[in-house]
């Protein structure tokens, strides 16, 4: 495996934790929630969090993907 992929991979397994840690401590709010406007429920608050999460999680998913690199051929 080249070192660019590994590279990646660590860097996106580490974002994507960060982001999670970001928006667990509230840093990182909900995308779709406006400031001024307060959700009414905490559905409504799960769902405002739901992209954000989301997009954290693709990215771990990816470095992880990254750093699994190919094995077809090395059987």
């Amino acid at each position: 495996m080249n070192d660019g992929r590994r590279f990646a991979g660590w860097l996106c397994v580490a974002l994507g934790f960060a982001v999670n840690v970001l928006v667990g401590h509230g840093v990182l709010g909900p995308i779709t929630v406006s400031t001024t406007d307060a959700p009414a429920s905490l559905a409504a608050m799960l769902f405002g969090l739901l992209p954000t999460v989301l997009g954290a999680l693709a990215l771990f998913v990816l470095g992880l993907w990254l750093l699994k690199g190919s094995r077809r051929g090395s059987r």
